[in-house]
Formats: C-alpha cells, sequence, structure tokens
C-alpha cells in the first residue's frame, strides 16, 4: 500500500486536514482510496476515507505493510485498523507531524444546542462558528443572565455531548446576539472519535455531524 501526499511540496509536516491517496492491495485486489488525516497521535495517524470504502474483511488489512510519500521522503507504516471509512496506520519515526489538535480550528455554521449544566436553564439554540478538539466558539441569542465567565456549560453538537467552561464573550454586530468561547472538559472517547470525525469531514468540505 502506498499512501501519497498530495500537499507534499507544499507543507513539510504532516497534519490533520492533509488529503492522502491510499493504494493497496488487499484479497480483493487494488485498491484506491482518498483519505484526510483526522488526527495524529503519538504512535498512529488516523485516517477518514470520507466514504465507506474501506473493505469490510478488516483481516485483508490489518497488519498489512504500508509506505506513504511525504514531502519528498517515503515512510513505511503497517495498517493498525481498518473498516467502514476509518483507517488506522502506524506512526514512523522521523516523520515531521503538526499535531497541535487543539489550537486549529475550523470554520463552520453547524447547528448545537446549550444549556448551563446540571440542568440550571433554558436550552440555547446556537449555531458553531468555528470547531476543534480543544474547543468551540458559538454564536446564540442571550442576554448578561444567560452565560458567564467560567460557567459550565452542557453542549450537544449532534451525537456529541460534551461539558465545557466559558472562556470569552464577544459582541455581535446584532445587540441580541453573542460569540460564546468554550473549552471543553476532558472528551469521553465516543465524543472525542464523533469529533475528530466531524473536523475531518469539515476539512474536506462536507459540514455535517459525524
Amino acid at each position: 500500500m502506498v499512501l501519497v501526499d498530495q500537499h507534499a511540496c507544499m507543507t513539510a509536516a504532516l497534519a490533520a486536514g492533509a488529503e492522502l491517496t491510499l493504494i493497496g492491495a488487499t484479497r480483493l485486489g487494488a485498491r484506491r482510496y482518498r483519505a484526510v488525516v483526522t488526527d495524529i497521535l503519538h504512535d498512529h495517524i488516523v485516517l477518514d476515507t470520507v466514504v465507506d470504502q474501506v473493505p469490510a474483511d478488516n483481516d485483508s488489512l490489518w497488519g498489512s505493510a504500508a509506505s506513504f510519500l511525504h514531502d519528498g521522503r517515503v515512510f513505511d507504516v503497517s495498517v493498525m485498523a481498518g473498516g467502514g471509512s476509518r483507517l488506522t496506520v502506524s506512526k514512523p519515526d522521523g516523520l515531521d507531524t503538526d499535531d497541535r489538535r487543539s489550537g486549529r480550528r475550523v470554520v463552520t455554521s453547524l447547528p448545537a444546542t446549550a444549556r448551563k449544566a446540571n440542568l440550571g436553564g433554558a436550552v440555547q439554540a446556537a449555531y458553531v462558528v468555528d470547531l476543534s478538539l480543544g474547543g468551540v466558539r458559538l454564536l446564540l441569542e442571550m442576554d448578561d443572565d444567560t452565560f458567564g465567565i467560567d460557567h459550565e456549560v452542557d453542549l450537544v453538537m449532534g451525537h456529541i455531548n460534551v461539558r465545557a467552561w466559558v472562556r470569552h464573550i464577544a459582541a455581535h454586530d446584532n445587540p441580541r446576539l453573542r460569540y460564546v468561547g468554550l473549552e471543553f472538559a476532558p472528551l469521553s472517547a465516543d465524543a472525542r472519535r464523533h469529533l475528530i470525525d466531524t473536523i475531518g469531514s469539515l476539512r474536506a468540505g462536507m459540514h455535517r455531524w459525524r
């Protein structure tokens, strides 16, 4: 299997959001996939193939040797997991990566709801203005009593349910609206998976909760 970074000549560091072309042999024959890097951890790289194109017979992929070309260098990896739209490969030694995930935000306008933690107030409809693995910025209608700095908030974003803290509040041109920046509390494994998948889809141009 060969993973070709389509933006290799544009960046020295492999980062979330980079598009890769996967070429490899399984028991089904030679296959070619388009994938987006959704997460880079200390020992593996998570890819989203955008659609369910990875063979359901995971045994045909797990443990198979692979390589990818990035920034003019070839890196050897192994496929650790595959199936559905997700593929995980080992992170090779010496690969320069940008894994500051919590600081990189993607712009969107997906719907969400927010309320004070522990059923502490009315549910507020909101739009997500930008999103990262570390937090979110919302646009919503509110008065001075709705949220305050350091308030705990329960967020529902598609399948993602998360507790967050209000870190900043800013005015909008419409005096009834506010921008509210929130920092996520530690995410559950399920919430983190949905958030990673959503960010990958957003970077691929598909604005939907995953």
